[in-house]
């Protein structure tokens, strides 16, 4: 299969950056995937059956996991069996001459294969290691098997969203997943910029557990002075009156969050809720959250007499406010155009994949999609060849079935 050529607009600043790239499900694929919007080349190694993201899901489209597609664009696609001595040393070849290594297993799985920070290191002290574990290499919980659901939890995130009749939820979104890559690739491109002072590579570490932690600093600092688990309180806002959900005329829901005076009193009047204003029980944001229900019933009353749309209307720009957007709304919005945060690219049986773009955007440089999901393999040739293998020394590691070649127009499930 030919791989459509995609020429970007310029240079990514991390052109001339080679990420190999040892991750699989979410996090890490994630964290290579920035950096390969932003220019880096990014080496996707695989063992030969592929890694389990390709397969996980339960939408797929002429073969392809929906799931997989989402986080896996600007990426080469090579198949090593790292299981075996040889696989492991030309492994260990390609990464002498990287720049960053990425991984998202286990902490001590690549021990096992000399592939750990103390082996590449040694063999490369200008390497960038970053790990995604979890919860992190140290600790009671370190062996912990963790997904996004799981750290959510146990980093608190789910013990404070919710309801009291719904009980404990987690966020819809991947959220430690998605967050710990973005802060993955923030630490790797950190660690880039101080080996440009010291001339050293250095181990970049950070957790699914840690990403949910540091998600908490305002409930924690709230938490130390009251000693009070947090209120499930569904779109409720622990803090401040009026700040959820509430429901329109319509049967839409929209988010009404009236944090400072001048929202509360400005909200009143475009609304007509003036006599709410000398409600001794609504005076200020202390007394509308010791007075919670009433308040919000209050709130609840003026909104239910208007639709969304009259609302948005009246509302948009002058307090903060906002609809809940439902999928089908949000995806054709034209704010998401306005911002750039959606990449397409166009794949063989598929046709239009649309992705979520960079949410970071840069006046010098528009990331763009240059690499398309291939399949397993499909790249190994290419990348061993620009590594200065001849054709007799790949064609030999095929035959040893060290590494993988599959250049079929889509995926196999087998």
């Amino acid at each position: 299969m030919t791989e459509p050529e995609i020429q970007p607009t310029r240079p990514g600043p991390l052109a001339g950056i080679r990420v190999v790239d040892l991750t699989q499900f979410v996090s890490g694929p994630i964290a290579s995937m920035v950096l390969g919007d932003l220019g880096a080349e990014v080496i996707k190694v695989e063992p030969p059956a592929g890694e389990p993201a390709r397969h996980l899901g339960k939408t797929f489209t002429a073969g392809w996991s929906t799931f997989f597609l989402a986080v896996n664009r600007n990426k080469r696609f090579v198949s090593i069996d790292y299981r075996n001595n040889q696989g492991r040393e030309l492994l260990r070849e390609l990464i002498r001459t990287t720049d960053v290594f990425v991984e998202n297993s286990r902490p001590g799985t690549w021990a096992k294969h000399q592939l750990d920070y103390e082996s590449l290191h040694a063999i490369n002290d200008r390497l960038i290691y970053a790990s995604i574990s979890g919860f992190g290499q140290t600790g009671p919980m370190r062996d912990w098997v963790a997904m996004d659901p799981v750290a959510q939890a146990a980093g608190g995130l789910v013990g404070i969203t919710g309801s009291t009749e719904g009980g404990p939820a987690k966020v819809g979104a991947a959220i430690a997943d998605v967050m710990s890559g973005r802060l993955a690739a923030f630490g790797i491109v950190t660690a880039l910029y101080d080996r440009m002072r010291t001339g050293k590579g250095q181990r970049i570490d950070t957790s699914l557990f840690s990403t949910a932690i540091g998600m908490l600093s305002i409930r924690e600092t709230e938490y130390q002075f009251t000693q009070e688990n947090p209120e499930l309180l569904g779109t409720g806002h622990g803090q401040i009156v009026p700040a959820q959900a509430y429901l329109t005329a319509d049967g839409r829901r929209v988010m009404l969050c009236l944090y400072a005076p001048a929202h509360w009193i400005r909200w009143a009047q475009i609304a007509g809720a003036e006599p709410l204003l000398d409600d001794p029980r609504f005076v200020d944001n202390m007394t509308r959250c010791a007075n919670r229900d009433a308040a919000n019933e209050a709130v609840q009353d003026v909104m239910g007499r208007r639709t969304e749309a009259e609302w948005t209307e009246l509302l948009a720009g002058e307090v903060p406010y906002g609809p809940v957007m439902e999928f089908d709304q949000l995806w054709s919005h034209d704010q998401l155009s306005a911002n750039d945060l959606i990449m397409t690219y166009d794949m063989p049986d598929v046709g239009e994949v649309r992705t979520v773009g960079s949410p970071v955007q840069f006046s010098g440089f528009r990331p763009e999609v240059s690499r398309i999901p291939r399949p397993i393999g499909a790249d190994t040739v290419e990348v061993l060849q620009a590594a200065g293998f001849t054709d007799a020394d790949i064609a030999d590691l095929l035959a040893q079935g060290v590494v993988h070649v599959d250049t079929s127009d889509s995926p196999s499930l087998d």
